[in-house]
């Protein structure tokens, strides 16, 4: 299997990041091996919203579909997102955004996964810590496009104040 955890400081409010990371239908206009992703049966329990997304990736050559189920936690500030069907034998990310200093946010994202094809495992293996920077990075670089101080700010907070994405840093350890 193979599991990463990455974990940084971005200039943005908690709500901010969770309501970008939920937005899966948004996901091929910034994350570029994304072709194409579609959301289907949505319901919501409570602070709990459920969906499956079924998302088509492309990279190097190979193009693979899949399906997850994803689930949005507004009181635990969280999206998880599980394995339905596609070339892994395990999917599961998860992200959790909590609250730092200045109106910023501590984002966790893990994510734990086995490709069913093994020469994909090992391509992903010898790549996760550069793909998962990749997909960290297209996630900052939209946020700072959808929350910068000149845009209205989504949760009815005030825009950050000096909010730079490249200013993002990896939280104190401890």
């Amino acid at each position: 299997m193979t599991a990463h955890i990455e974990e940084l400081i971005v200039p943005y409010t908690p709500a901010q990041m969770l309501n970008l990371v939920s937005d899966i239908e948004t996901y091929p206009r910034f994350i570029k091996w994304v072709k194409a992703l579609r959301k289907s049966r949505p319901r919501d329990e409570g602070d709990v919203h459920h969906c499956i997304g079924e998302a088509v990736v492309g990279f190097k050559g190979f193009t693979e579909q899949f399906a997850t189920t994803v689930q949005t936690d507004r009181s635990a500030m969280t999206v998880k997102a599980r394995l339905v069907r596609g070339p892994f034998r395990k999917l599961e990310n998860d992200w959790h955004f909590g609250e730092f200093e200045n109106n910023s946010t501590r984002i966790t994202f893990r994510i734990d996964y086995q490709f069913s094809n093994p020469i994909l495992s090992a391509l992903a293996s010898a790549n996760k810590e550069v793909a998962v920077r990749k997909i960290m990075d297209a996630f900052v670089d939209e946020a700072a496009r959808r929350y910068s101080s000149t845009n209205e700010q989504i949760d009815g907070s005030p825009p950050v104040e000096d909010a730079e994405p490249q200013s993002r840093e990896k939280p104190p350890t401890g």
